[in-house]
């Protein structure tokens, strides 16, 4: 009997499961808890040194963290429930307090905002040496020779003011740019004013000195940084960043996206060898060389608005992968760049601007040349028609080019400008310069100019002083040519076979270039120059000293030193003598 009514009990009790299992669900009733999160403050104050905080998070629902602020980081970005977030902190380098934010969030609709606000960094009471070897150990506290540290370690520590001593060796980035995620991101940063000094012996030792001549100091991004090195320390009075007696080699830009550091976008796709980002830099017997790019400019890109010296540089045998490329040498992106006894040499681009290309359409790109040589580069390597081969010029561009050799560069295809090209409303002055020896328009039936290449209506400005463009190659008819030569000066200068006097009016005197020039080679300047031989009207009817002086008191964006010698640093007192070489041969 008992057994029956347990039996009865348990199936009365499976009919109400199945019955209420088998009820309809009113989904649509169903409502969601809805979302809360807050910080347990608003705001945090932290110092500046490197640093990682703890916040309360109050959160019914699991959240997930963000920020903008490239110096700010987290040790986990998401969290299950209610507790502790780690937010890290970096150094603050700069000397003004920066503030950053983070947000917590549920859904785009659903989150809270915190503000941190960082103390400003310090100066250094004392300027630190810090030495590197290429068997050192980032273990090491780098303040001697025997003690030598990483470079990467080095670059790390070294703040305002400091110094890296960098003996001879081949040296690869081994820490991400501030802020990367991808594996060619590795790269030799430098965020501080800084200098860097390489050229020391392998083996140096207390008292040792540098010579860069012979002791090979390399930079070496192996193929996979996509900069070798990235310079983006802040602008501040009476600093900058000095590079002296080292060489960027084997840098390959490219790729997609870009880093964001201080609110500069750090382009992947430009700067092989070297990317300077709202920096001011002065470089001195620097080597930028054998860099590569599968987008644009493989040597060195300036943008940001960076203020870059560069003296006794060479930049040379830096390449492109795709046709699609532009800037092969160096490409100025808004920025200030002065040239002084340098060279732009062996650069080959896919696109335009084989040499030095300089490009913003918003604001000023300054480009100053003081005894510079370009030359040997190509632009449309892979067949394209491709402009610019020596300088392209492009829009809200401001060139003055003195003293300076532009020779044996090659245009793409048949295009024109092979020498110079100028489009889009830029500015060009062509000072104490030789432009010879450079191929473009190869049959081509237009109107542009072989040498140099003039175009976009009335939008340009090209002034000519006592310079010589004269024996450069081409089927076509005219050196300098494009848009009814678009907004063109002369003075004191040999165009082809003319001779113009300082009045801008054509002579009757000419000039043969088969005659009166001397081989291209390396005479005494940094580069290699073209200078003339025997006697010639432009040995003899170019402008004087005084008229070159009163020419560099209506160029006060100038030194006017400059033009009162040539690309040698040779006087040319009582030599009215054309061109950047004033040596007769």
């Amino acid at each position: 009997m008992k057994r029956n009514i347990f039996l009865y009990l348990l199936s009365g009790l499976l009919f109400l499961n199945l019955h209420t299992a088998c009820q309809k669900i009113d989904i649509q009733s169903f409502e969601p808890k809805a979302g809360e999160i807050a910080f347990s403050k608003a705001n945090v104050e932290v110092e500046n040194a490197l640093d990682t905080i703890e916040v309360d998070v109050q959160s019914n629902l699991p959240f997930r963290l963000s920020t903008k602020s490239s110096w700010i980081s987290f040790v986990k970005a998401n969290a299950m429930e209610s507790g502790k977030v780690s937010i890290i902190v970096a150094r603050n380098r700069d000397l003004e307090a920066r503030t950053g934010t983070v947000d917590a969030y549920i859904t785009d609709e659903v989150r809270t905002t915190l503000t941190i606000v960082q103390k400003a960094g310090e100066v250094s009471s004392e300027t630190k040496h810090y030495y590197v070897k290429q068997a050192g150990t980032a273990a090491a506290d780098g303040l001697s020779w025997a003690a030598a540290t990483s470079l990467s370690q080095a670059l790390k520590l070294a703040e305002n003011g400091d110094v890296v001593h960098v003996a001879a060796g081949v040296y690869q980035p081994v820490n991400n740019l501030t802020g990367g995620t991808q594996a060619g991101d590795i790269t030799f940063e430098i965020a501080q004013n800084i200098k860097v000094i390489g050229g020391y012996p392998g083996n140096a030792a207390e008292g040792a000195t540098a010579n860069a001549a012979v002791n090979k100091t390399m930079l070496n991004g192996n193929d996979q940084a996509i900069h070798v090195m990235t310079i983006v320390a802040g602008k501040m009075p009476n600093q900058q960043v000095e590079l002296e007696g080292i060489t960027l080699t084997k840098g390959k830009a490219g790729g997609s996206g870009s880093v964001a550091i201080n609110g500069i976008n750090i382009s992947r796709q430009h700067g092989g060898g070297l990317l300077i980002a709202g920096a001011k830099v002065s470089m001195k017997n620097v080597i930028v060389t054998d860099n590569s790019s599968a987008n644009h400019c493989p040597g060195v890109y300036l943008t940001a608005a960076a203020d870059v010296t560069m003296k006794q540089v060479s930049i040379s045998n830096n390449f492109t992968t795709i046709a699609a490329s532009n800037g092969g040498g160096i490409w100025n992106d808004g920025s200030k760049l002065q040239l002084i006894d340098s060279e732009i040499t062996g650069n080959r681009i896919g696109g335009v601007g084989g040499g030095l290309y300089s490009l913003n359409s918003t604001v000023e790109s300054v480009n100053i040349l003081y005894n510079v040589t370009i030359a040997n580069n190509q632009t449309g390597i892979f067949g394209n028609n491709a402009v610019g081969a020596g300088i392209y010029a492009r829009e809200k561009s401001q060139f003055y080019i003195i003293n300076s050799t532009i020779y044996g560069n090659t245009a793409g295809g048949n295009a024109f400008g092979a020498g110079i090209s100028l489009y889009g409303g830029t500015q060009v002055n062509l000072i104490n310069s030789t432009v010879s020896g450079n191929q473009g328009g190869m049959n081509n039936t237009g109107s542009g100019g072989f040498a140099i290449q003039n175009a976009s209506g009335g939008n340009n400005s090209l002034a000519i002083y006592n310079s010589i463009i004269s024996g450069n190659i081409s089927t076509s008819s005219q050196e300098l040519g494009g848009s009814a030569f678009a907004n063109y000066s002369i003075k004191s200068s040999v165009l082809g076979s003319q001779v113009y006097d300082y009045e801008g009016k054509v002579g009757s005197k000419t000039f043969d270039p088969t005659a009166s020039f001397a081989a291209f080679g390396d005479y005494a300047a940094f580069g290699g120059t073209r200078p003339l031989k025997g006697s010639s009207a432009a040995s003899t009817d170019g402008m004087s000293t005084t008229q070159l002086e009163i020419l560099g008191v209506n160029l006060p964006a100038i030194d006017a030193n400059y033009l009162i010698i040539d690309q040698a640093n040779q006087s040319r007192n009582n030599k009215n003598i054309m061109g950047a070489d004033i040596s007769l041969k």
